[in-house]
């Protein structure tokens, strides 16, 4: 029930997303309890929030710095927050 915006075919390490329709504050409220730092809003795009009528998004940036066990634990505190939330 993970919603990732944009479908371009080479995408950077920038991914915006919401979880089903919880507000992105409460999911960014929730990683961030896992020690996970995420941006939630509208990043200054107003416009394509309005156009998804959505409130705004959760938005990760990876970069070569993170390991995987990193990214092991953003999945877990996700399906943690998805269940909290539910």
């Amino acid at each position: 029930n993970i919603k990732i915006y944009g479908d371009v075919d080479h995408k950077i390490s920038v991914i915006s997303f919401n979880i089903g329709n919880h507000h992105p504050s409460d999911i960014g409220s929730i990683l961030d309890q896992y020690g996970i730092a995420v941006r939630t809003g509208q990043h200054c795009t107003q416009p394509i929030m309005d156009h998804f009528n959505i409130p705004g998004t959760v938005r990760v940036s990876l970069s070569f710095l993170n390991t995987f066990d990193e990214i092991d634990i953003l999945c877990e505190a996700l399906l943690k927050a998805k269940s909290m939330l539910s």
